[in-house]
C-alpha cells in the first residue's frame, strides 16, 4: 500500500525504433529445410485450412493465413523478427501476397475443377427423398429438416449452375464447366 502523502511517478516508455530492411523482389535464393514431422504437419494444415487434431483454432485466424508452405514459414519468420528484434521489411515478400482472392475464385476465375464426381454425386443424392429415408424412420430427422436438406442441395446444385459448372445426374460422369476454353 502507498501512503496517502506518496506521489506516483509515471515514465514514459518510449518505444524501440523500428528497423526497415530493403527487400528486392529479383534476387531471389532456395532454402532447404529439414524438419520434425510434426512441424511439417502444421505448416500443411495451416496452409490447407486442415483442423489440426487436439487443437481448437478460430477459423477467422486462420483465414487470414498465406495459403502455400513458404508463406506460412515466412509469416512466422516475419513475426518473429519483430516481436523478437523490431526488425521489417520495407515491403512485403512474394510469399505473403494475396493473390486474387479464395481458392475457390481462382479455380472458377481459371475455370479448373470445382468438385470430384464424388462430391458431385454427394450433392445430387442429398437432392432425393431417399437419401434421408433411415433418418426419418429412426426419428433422427423430422420431414421438415428433411426438405431444408433438400432445398439446400438444390440451392448449392444450383448456385454451381449459375456460374456455369454443370453437375450431371449419372454417377460416372464427371461435373464440367459449359463452356469451350475450361480447364479440367
Amino acid at each position: 500500500m502507498t501512503s496517502p502523502n506518496a506521489t506516483i511517478i509515471k515514465e514514459e516508455v518510449k518505444a524501440p525504433e523500428t528497423t526497415k530492411l530493403s527487400i528486392t523482389k529479383d534476387a531471389k535464393d532456395t532454402i532447404l529445410i529439414n524438419v520434425e514431422t510434426a512441424v511439417r504437419d502444421i505448416i500443411i494444415n495451416l496452409a490447407k485450412r486442415n483442423e489440426i487434431k487436439g487443437i481448437d483454432i478460430k477459423d477467422e485466424k486462420v483465414s487470414t493465413l498465406p495459403t502455400s508452405y513458404t508463406g506460412i514459414l515466412i509469416h512466422y519468420f516475419i513475426k518473429g523478427l519483430k516481436d523478437d528484434f523490431n526488425i521489417e521489411f520495407e515491403e512485403q515478400p512474394v510469399s505473403l501476397r494475396v493473390r486474387g482472392g479464395s481458392m475457390q475464385d481462382r479455380k472458377v476465375s481459371s475455370k479448373k475443377r470445382l468438385l470430384t464426381k464424388e462430391e458431385k454425386n454427394e450433392i445430387i443424392a442429398r437432392m432425393q427423398m431417399t437419401y434421408y429415408e433411415t433418418d426419418m424412420m429412426s426419428g433422427k430427422m423430422t420431414i421438415d429438416e428433411v426438405m431444408n436438406n433438400i432445398k439446400t442441395a438444390f440451392e448449392e446444385k444450383k448456385g454451381f449452375e449459375d456460374m456455369g459448372y454443370i453437375l450431371p445426374t449419372k454417377k460416372n460422369e464427371a461435373p464440367y464447366w459449359n463452356s469451350p476454353d475450361a480447364v479440367l
